[in-house]
C-alpha cells in the first residue's frame, strides 16, 4: 500500500480540500475549501487519543497460562513490568503503537492541530477559522500529518499569473520514531508541486524531540510559547522574502540544452557514470549503464512535458527546477508515502534538487 494511510471500513483516513487538485492516490474525504480544526480532526479520523501505558515482559509462566485459559496473578503481572519504559496506545482501539521512555511527551493530534491553526492564523483560539488544506493519518495511527495555508501569497510577475502559496506542514509520531516538525514550504498553484530546494537549509523548520516538557513548548496561551509561535511567523516572512528572491534569480538564468544535460548527468548519476559523461559530455554514452541513461530520460521528459511544465518560461533556471521537483513529486517511485515524504521534505530528493538548484545558480 503505497500511500500507507490507514484505511478503516475501506475508507482512507485522509481529508483535503476540494478545491485544489486530488493527491495522486484519489483517497479520503474531500472538503468544499479550506477546514477548520474540529473539521479537519473529523473528516480524516485523527480525532482519537494516544497514552502511555505500561509495558509488560510476556514470561513463559504468563504464556502457559494464557494458552490454558486460566487466571493469571495480578502480583505477577506487577512483578514484570518493564521500568523506565511505556507503550504508546492508541485508546479508541487499544492498540499499541510503539515502546518509548517513560520521559516521551504525547502530543495529542488536537493539540497538533490546534498549533498549526495558531501558527497560521497568528491568534489564540480560532480554531473556527478554516485554514488546514489536507490532514492523514499514517500506518496504523502512528503518524499524523497536516497542511495548513498562509493567507498571503508570492506574486512573481506584475500580472499576478504565476503565484506561489505559502504553507505549514506539520507532523508528529506517536511511536517515538521521530521528533515533532513543522515545515514552511511553498507550493506553486498553477502545476501543484511543491517546491524544496530551500528546505535543506532548515529555514521555516521547527523540531522539538517528544519530551516530557513538549506540551509546555506547545501551548500558547503561554507567553514564552506565544513568542515562540511568533517567531515561527517571522521565520515565515523571512523565507517568503528570501523565496521571492531566489525565484526572480532562477526566472532570469538562461538554461541550454548542453547545460541541462550537465545538470542532470551531475545530479542523477552514479560516481562511475559520472565519470563517463564527464570524460565524453554525452549522456547516453554506451558505457554509462542503461539505468543511468534511463533515468536521464525519465528525467527530462518531465522537466520537458511534466506537470505544470506548460507553465513558466521554458529554458529558464526556474523551468528545470520546477521539472526536477515535478519528477519526485509525481514520477519517482517510493518505498511508501511515508517514505516519499520523508524524501522530499528532507531526504534524497530534497538533497537532489538542492544540488541542481546550486549548479544552476553558479
Amino acid at each position: 500500500m503505497a500511500h500507507n494511510l490507514e484505511i478503516n471500513a475501506g475508507v482512507a483516513s485522509y481529508v483535503e480540500n476540494g478545491r485544489q487538485e486530488r493527491a495522486w492516490h484519489n483517497l479520503g474525504q474531500v472538503f468544499d475549501g479550506p477546514m477548520t480544526v474540529e473539521q479537519a480532526l473529523e473528516l480524516s479520523h485523527a480525532d482519537y487519543q494516544v497514552e502511555l501505558q505500561p509495558v509488560i515482559a510476556m514470561s513463559p509462566e504468563i504464556q502457559d497460562l494464557m494458552a490454558k485459559g486460566e487466571k493469571i496473578d495480578p502480583d505477577l503481572l506487577l512483578s514484570l513490568v518493564i521500568p523506565k519504559r511505556k507503550a504508546t496506545m492508541r485508546m479508541d482501539k487499544t492498540k499499541a503503537l510503539g515502546v518509548v521512555s517513560d520521559q516521551y511527551g504525547v502530543v495529542q493530534n488536537a493539540d497538533a492541530f490546534k498549533f498549526i491553526d495558531t501558527i497560521c492564523t497568528g491568534e489564540m483560539g480560532n480554531s473556527h477559522v478554516p485554514v488546514i488544506e489536507t490532514a492523514g493519518v499514517l500506518g496504523q495511527g502512528e503518524r499524523v500529518f497536516i497542511t495548513a495555508k498562509f493567507p498571503e501569497q508570492i506574486r512573481l510577475d506584475n500580472k499576478g499569473e504565476d503565484i506561489v502559496e505559502m504553507y505549514v506542514v506539520f507532523t508528529t509520531s506517536h511511536d517515538g520514531t521521530g521528533a515533532v516538525n513543522c515545515l514552511v514550504t511553498p507550493t506553486r498553484v498553477v502545476c501543484n508541486n511543491t517546491l524544496n530546494f530551500a528546505m535543506s537549509h532548515n529555514v521555516g523548520k521547527l523540531s522539538l524531540r517528544h519530551s516530557s516538557g513538549i506540551m509546555n513548548r506547545l501551548d500558547l496561551a503561554n507567553k514564552e510559547n506565544a513568542e515562540f509561535a511568533y517567531k515561527a511567523l517571522n521565520m515565515y516572512n523571512i523565507y517568503k522574502k528570501s523565496m521571492e528572491q531566489h525565484f526572480e534569480h532562477l526566472q532570469n538564468i538562461k538554461i541550454s540544452e548542453k547545460q541541462l544535460d550537465s545538470i542532470l548527468a551531475e545530479v542523477l548519476l552514479s560516481e562511475k557514470n559520472l565519470e563517463v559523461y564527464r570524460a565524453t559530455g554525452d549522456v547516453h554514452h554506451q558505457d554509462i549503464t542503461t539505468v543511468g541513461r534511463n533515468l536521464i530520460d525519465k528525467v527530462r521528459e518531465t522537466v520537458e512535458t511534466g506537470i505544470g511544465q506548460e507553465y513558466g518560461e521554458r529554458g529558464t533556471g526556474m523551468w528545470v527546477i520546477n521539472g526536477i521537483t515535478s519528477y519526485y513529486q509525481n514520477e519517482a517511485r517510493f518505498r511508501n508515502d511515508e517514505s516519499k515524504f520523508d524524501s522530499i521534505m528532507q531526504g534524497n530528493a530534497a538533497k537532489k534538487v538542492q544540488q541542481a538548484y546550486d549548479l544552476i545558480t553558479a
